[in-house]
């Protein structure tokens, strides 16, 4: 009678330790990737073209959203598209019928509302919400008057 029930505590146990292990590895991968992410995004300028590059396509114009394909919301965000989709164009899910960006005016951007949480509809959904410097270059390039640059 005890050893089954020995062995019954110690497969238990096996399997929340596999489980445990299982979660820290997982735990440390996602550490890892916003890391990564955060280094990618140092030294980034406010400029459209390397806001399309190192932002928009690795965390926004993925697979089933704002892609050219997807296009979720309306909106394409993948380079060479960003530009005419976003500036001057009203957000397609902004109560105040706001512009996507407000050229010299990112407080009243609804990309910026979206990104940085004031909005519920936070973005991206699904994936880790972008670091306070990484929106603060998106808003500096907004507030410099959105160039096509």
């Amino acid at each position: 009678m005890v050893p089954k029930i020995i062995n019954k505590i110690v497969k238990r146990l096996t399997g929340l330790l596999l489980l445990a292990g299982f979660l820290v590895l997982q735990g440390c991968d996602i550490e890892t990737s916003l890391q990564q992410q955060t280094d990618q995004d140092d030294g980034l300028q406010p400029k459209l073209r390397e806001i399309e590059t190192e932002i928009f396509a690795k965390r926004c114009a993925t697979s089933g959203c704002h892609t050219s394909a997807s296009k979720s919301a309306n909106l394409d965000l993948s380079p060479g598209n960003a530009y005419a989709n976003l500036v001057g164009v009203k957000a397609f899910l902004s109560t105040e019928s706001l512009n996507l960006v407000e050229p010299g005016n990112s407080s009243q951007s609804f990309l910026i509302q979206v990104l940085d949480g004031s909005n519920p509809t936070r973005m991206p959904i699904g994936g880790a919400p972008l670091d306070a410097a990484t929106i603060d270059i998106i808003a500096e390039w907004i507030d410099n008057g959105a160039i096509d640059n």
